[in-house]
């Protein structure tokens, strides 16, 4: 069953790579959009008009989609300092208990971010009279994946604690 859990966990860990590299190339559609609108605004004097409804659909649902990825390759800042002394059995228990915290956190964002997306049903942007709701809907889903994925991590890190009590290798991150 390890090896199975490992393939799927891989499979995650690639397709959540995927969908963040779509989101940042949002991210820098829409960065060029607003170097367009800069150099129309101060050459012609004429904004793209409309550029801030869009920007800000596209930016939530982009860093909505970059969650999962981070979660599946745990490259969100850890604080180890007490497992450096404690050591082995006791430090994978407390990275299991961080990832728990974690995973309570997302949770809770991601059925936020569902209760939002209800209620901009029928809220329009200001000035394109864009629908809101579509990319509320989209983020909240990417919010859901993301507490899927730690899940999945918690999961993971849980079963490794219970084995051997050492902590999981990390796919990345930022330790202090």
């Amino acid at each position: 069953m390890n090896a199975k859990l490992e393939r799927f966990q891989g499979g995650v860990i690639h397709a959540s790579r995927a969908l963040s590299w779509a989101a940042v190339c949002a991210l820098l559609l829409v960065c060029g959009a607003v170097l367009v609108d800069v150099a129309l605004r101060w050459t012609l004097n004429r904004p793209l008009h409309g550029l801030e409804d869009v920007t800000t659909l596209v930016i939530t649902v982009a860093i909505a989609a970059c969650f999962p990825a981070g979660f599946a390759l745990r490259t969100h800042i850890t604080v180890r300092a007490a497992g450096a002394f404690i050591g082995g059995r006791t430090h994978a228990w407390l990275e299991v208990l961080g990832q728990a915290v974690t995973l309570a956190f997302i949770a809770l964002l991601a059925w936020q971010a569902v209760v939002h997306a209800g209620d901009v049903a029928l809220r329009r942007s200001l000035i394109l009279g864009l629908a809101i709701a579509p990319a509320w809907r989209a983020a909240a889903a990417f919010l859901v994946l993301g507490a899927l994925v730690q899940g999945l991590v918690l999961v993971t890190l849980t079963l490794s604690a219970w084995r051997g009590g050492a902590v999981a290798p990390r796919r990345g991150g930022t330790e202090a």
